[in-house]
């Protein structure tokens, strides 16, 4: 009877209604459901190789309590897919510690490199035959050639008036000081075969206000071009130094009021001589530091180069005549002056090793010496710039980051996520096949 019952009920139970699509449906998310197992593993495996580099950077990227930084005791060279400044999604990396160049990066030519107060490394792109620029003494901007002032918190950049080439700042910050060329870059001749126009026309030393961008001419056709400028500490004179006569033949110094730009004194100088840089200045402004070389100078073959002597000497400031103090230098070659140590020892850029492969390194000499190594960097280094603010408060051997893998532009992530998309496609339309 039971069994009847089941039987006429089973009769009066309507027939299940299935999906024409019925295998096609569960075939499709069966697929969907290994693509997810796919990428899940994809995404397992990245965090895998990224967290030891993330944690790792995230040490180095350390800023003290006062929020100051410190330039880092080392630096290395960037990875080839290093993004640049404000290069999306890495950003810009905030304020720099330094900056440095090198042609080891996927330029394959002078590129520069910032190394911010964080840890991070961005990079500056360089235009072919661009020279080096000026950081900003709180290392917030870099100035470059052809005055365009990258921001490196943002990544902006804008277009100072003018053109020239940027030599020193104020000591307060606000004012940059560039030599404006005014040679003529296409001699034309008269009949007389005479060049009409001058390619030795002496250059115009600019003052432009970083926040308003007012000019104002400080000299007007005294050198033939300024290599080298350096304000006093007091920011009321301004040393310069640049070639003299028909085809750079001789070498001048110059100090002169930064206001007026009335000359306080001149004086040519033999070419074994020069100022040492921008803080070429004694911290009391009474003298000024020269760098001065035994050997050849203009017709110098490789091994007269490298057989140079190098000292360290001082001049006085009212004068320029040497005070006869010179402290010899055991080795290497000194570069350019950058700033003091307490007040008391002069810190520059120096190459350790003239003959081998090129390298700049930061170094601190007092007045005792020896000289201490305050960066340490890689070989293929060269113009090391320090944000003022820090060589002022002598924060040397800070923490000495590594450029994080993870500091890339959208293109090199769309690079190394394809080789796991690719598989996972081919494994989903392996399985199809099979199918």
């Amino acid at each position: 009877m039971s069994e009847r019952l089941l039987d006429d009920l089973a009769d009066e139970m309507p027939p299940a209604r299935l999906p024409a699509d019925l295998w096609t449906a569960g075939r499709r998310l069966r697929q969907r459901r290994r693509v997810g197992y796919a990428v899940a593993a994809v995404v397992v495996l990245m965090l895998v190789v990224a967290l030891p580099g993330l944690a790792a950077h995230r040490r180095a990227a350390l800023v003290p309590a006062d929020g100051r930084g410190g330039v880092p005791s080392r630096v290395e060279l960037p990875h080839f897919w290093q993004a640049a400044v404000g290069q999306w999604p890495a950003g810009a990396g905030g304020p720099a510690a330094l900056v440095y160049f090198t042609d080891r990066t996927r330029y394959f030519e002078s590129t520069g490199v910032a190394v911010g107060v964080s840890g991070s490394y961005r990079l500056i792109y360089q235009d072919i035959g661009e020279g080096e620029g000026l950081l900003t003494a709180d290392g917030r901007y870099y100035v470059r050639p052809g005055l365009r002032m990258l921001d490196l918190t943002t990544g902006d950049e804008r277009q100072l008036p003018g053109a020239g080439q940027p030599l020193a700042l104020s000591p307060d910050g606000r004012e940059l000081l560039v030599g404006v060329a005014n040679d003529d870059g296409v001699i034309s001749y008269g009949d007389d075969a005479i060049p009409d126009n001058d390619p030795d026309k002496p250059d115009d030393l600019v003052a432009i206000d970083l926040r308003t961008g007012e000019r104002r001419f400080v000299a007007v056709g005294r050198l033939n071009s300024y290599s080298t400028a350096a304000w006093s500490p007091d920011g009321t004179r301004i040393a310069v130094e640049g070639p003299v006569g028909r085809g750079d033949t001789g070498r001048r110094w110059s100090v002169m009021d930064a206001r007026t730009g009335a000359p306080l004194w001149s004086l040519d100088v033999p070419l074994t001589q020069g100022l040492s840089g921008p803080a070429a200045w004694t911290p009391d402004g009474r003298r000024l530091v020269v760098f001065s070389f035994t050997g050849c100078t203009s017709t110098c073959d490789q091994a007269g180069y490298l057989a140079r002597s190098w000292r360290v000497e001082q001049a006085d400031a009212a004068s320029g005549l040497l005070l006869g103090e010179a402290m010899l230098m055991p080795s290497g070659e000194p570069v350019r002056s950058i700033g003091w140590q307490d007040g008391r020892d002069l810190v520059f850029t120096y190459r350790p090793d003239p003959a081998g492969e090129a390298r700049t390194t930061l170094v601190a000499l007092g007045p005792q010496g020896p000289f201490r190594t305050l960066v340490e960097t890689p070989a293929g280094v060269s113009g090391l710039a320090v944000a003022g603010d820090l060589v002022r408060a002598g924060a040397y051997g800070g923490p000495a980051p590594s450029p994080s893998i993870w500091a890339a532009p959208a293109w090199a992530y769309l690079l190394a996520t394809a080789p796991f998309l690719l598989l996972a496609l081919w494994i989903v339309r392996r399985r199809q096949r099979r199918v």
